[in-house]
């Protein structure tokens, strides 16, 4: 697990799902709300064209991520309509293909995803640290250092806690990279699920 490059990868996705999950959201939210508004003029059919478009190219860019961050399989070039159609035929395939949707569908689920992994990620990885880190905190830092329960200084009363504290920061963190690592694997099985066919991978 820590040699596998994928656990490292699923962290720094967690920390990165809060940006691309409001980038994602705000793009569907902002691109459904204008097609429906310009849908009593003539420019609203060309412009969901083009948003459905371009979202599916950001599906491509977000399975990219999920594999070299995650390790899912994921495809590299579009799975939709045949080159060989018509394009009007292509059109109506896009708007009839339940991955269109079902990508719409993942983009708003990466907010509150993204929202939990990110609190998750940076709370686990704070706590893990600041506890090694608390025998280097008390011997170099300067003034009253410790761990305040209400009214009650921890370490300033029973130093001993310290390397207490330092080996549950360690384990802390031993599980939070695990933890890291089976997000990232659910995360990209989700993300297979809504952004590829199943037929083809």
């Amino acid at each position: 697990m820590l040699v596998d490059p994928h656990t490292y990868g699923s962290l720094f996705y967690m920390l990165l799902a809060m940006a691309t999950g409001t980038f994602y959201f705000t793009w569907v939210v902002t691109g459904l709300s204008l097609s429906l508004g310009l849908a009593i003029l003539i420019i609203g059919i060309p412009f969901f064209i083009l948003f459905i478009g371009a979202t599916r190219i950001l599906a491509l860019v977000e399975g990219r991520l999920v594999e070299v961050m995650l390790g899912e399989r994921m495809p590299r070039r579009p799975l939709y309509a045949e080159r060989g159609l018509p394009l009007l035929t292509r059109i109506g395939r896009m708007f009839t293909d339940p991955r269109t949707w079902s990508t719409m569908l993942y983009m708003l689920l990466m907010l509150p995803l993204g929202v939990a992994y990110f609190t998750a990620a940076v709370t686990l990885l704070s706590v893990s640290l600041a506890f090694i880190a608390a025998p280097f905190g008390y011997f170099f830092a300067s003034g009253n250092y410790g761990m305040i329960l209400g009214d009650y200084n921890v370490v300033a009363n029973a130093p001993w806690v310290l390397p207490l504290l330092s080996v549950a920061g360690v384990v802390l963190l031993f599980a939070t990279l695990h933890l890291a690592r089976g997000i990232g694997k659910l995360h990209g099985l989700l993300a297979k699920h809504l952004l590829v066919r199943s037929a083809v991978v």
